[in-house]
């Protein structure tokens, strides 16, 4: 659903909003001073945190898993441009932005929810102040007045009319550790999922890392370290990995 032309109005002329021209973005993004979207927006277009090299990587669907306010779909947008992105964010302000900077793109859906390990409802912990990046979630239920409908991966897939994800990004402050738990069915849906990347959150809550490499560990998919995140992908999909991490795939993945 994209906003309306009063909410974008909303943003663009609200003092409390700036925009960013970034170089090889088509339309400038939308950011909150002295918040994390300054941060966010330093790491994914100046550190390119989310250019991971992979020759012949032709991605058809992109599941953006704690979007936040839209930059990594936008970024992956002006980067495959023939992709659909799903982009899924639970929080409500950060859900508004999310929406105004894709709303340029006609390939990007946005889903206000959680990815969590089955559907049904989850609520957000209070956050630090100034903090717009890191929301952590936990189980309620549905006459919590501040209840949130939660999704999981195989609803995404089948929503998007896919039958494999290209990209898998998840961002998700910890909630990495109810999805990959058995409870989260992992088996149903990664044996369709290419690549991933991934940032695990142990700090914030414990067994992040054991859950997903749980999960990982029945299937083979290469791991690389790229900054603070994860990158795994699909050994049966690689033709060659040299010394410098350059991948390259199959022709037409």
């Amino acid at each position: 659903m994209e906003p309306s032309k009063e909410e974008i109005e909303k943003i663009e002329n609200h003092q409390m909003f700036q925009m960013a021209n970034i170089s090889n973005m088509k339309v400038p993004l939308a950011y909150r001073p002295n918040t994390s979207d300054m941060w966010l927006l330093e790491k994914i277009f100046k550190e390119q945190e989310y250019n991971f090299s992979i020759a012949n990587f032709n991605p058809r669907l992109i599941l953006d898993c704690g979007a936040n306010v839209g930059y990594s779909a936008a970024y992956f947008t002006n980067k495959y441009p023939e992709a659909k992105i799903i982009a899924v964010e639970p929080e409500p302000y950060n859900f508004k932005m999310l929406q105004y900077n894709t709303h340029f793109y006609d390939n990007v859906q946005c889903i206000r929810s959680a990815l969590w390990n089955k559907e049904g409802y989850i609520k957000i912990l209070p956050d630090m102040p100034g903090n717009t990046l890191a929301f952590m979630t936990e189980d309620t239920t549905a006459d919590d007045p501040e209840a949130l409908k939660t999704i999981t991966v195989s609803k995404l897939l089948e929503i998007s009319g896919f039958d494999e994800i290209d990209l898998l990004k998840i961002d998700i402050e910890g909630a990495e550790r109810e999805v990959f738990s058995e409870e989260g069915q992992p088996d149903e849906w990664l044996p369709r999922v290419k690549i991933m990347i991934m940032e695990l959150h142990d700090r914030m809550k414990v067994d992040c890392s054991y859950e997903v490499f749980r999960a990982i560990s029945k299937y083979k998919y290469l791991m690389q370290v790229i900054g603070e995140n994860l990158l795994f992908i699909r050994q049966d999909l690689v033709t060659s990995c040299d010394w410098n991490g350059n991948v390259t795939l199959f022709d037409g993945n």
